[in-house]
């Protein structure tokens, strides 16, 4: 019985910078169900190029550890309609983008949503429930 060695290596981990928008299917969503299914799927996803993705060898679907000195999430990976350049993401304003940005406002009271970095890598665990989001365990 041999032992399974990949279980000890780090996926590779590679920079994305992240951009929020809001989206107003997500916003029906939260409307209708704040803590269901439906909003975390319009919520709970990170939206790269096929281009990205296959550099990165993510496929749609796969779940993502998305993590920078503010915190981190796992989410889903899905593709954006267009090849936007690369290393360029994008995430609808939720408490799992939210997760990732900083309380420094660098005076400006406005904390920054549009330029959000952070590190991306294959993850083999669930995505991240709203629980932990919003209560912090």
């Amino acid at each position: 019985m041999g032992i399974d060695v990949g279980k000890f290596l780090k996926n590779p981990e590679y920079d994305i910078r992240i951009t929020t928008y809001r989206d107003v299917f997500q916003v029906a969503a939260l409307e209708c169900d704040r803590w269901g299914d439906e909003f975390r799927k319009y919520s709970a996803a990170v939206f790269m190029s096929k281009i990205d993705m296959a550099k990165m060898g993510f496929k749609k679907g796969d779940r993502v550890k998305v993590s920078n000195t503010n915190g981190s999430i796992v989410v889903e990976v899905r593709e954006t309609k267009r090849d936007e350049p690369g290393g360029i993401a994008f995430m609808v304003n939720s408490p799992w983008s939210n997760a990732l940005v900083s309380g420094d406002t660098g005076g400006r009271g406005i904390p920054e949503f549009k330029d959000i970095r952070a590190k991306v890598s294959l993850s083999k665990d669930e995505v991240t429930g709203m629980e932990k989001l919003v209560v912090g365990n």
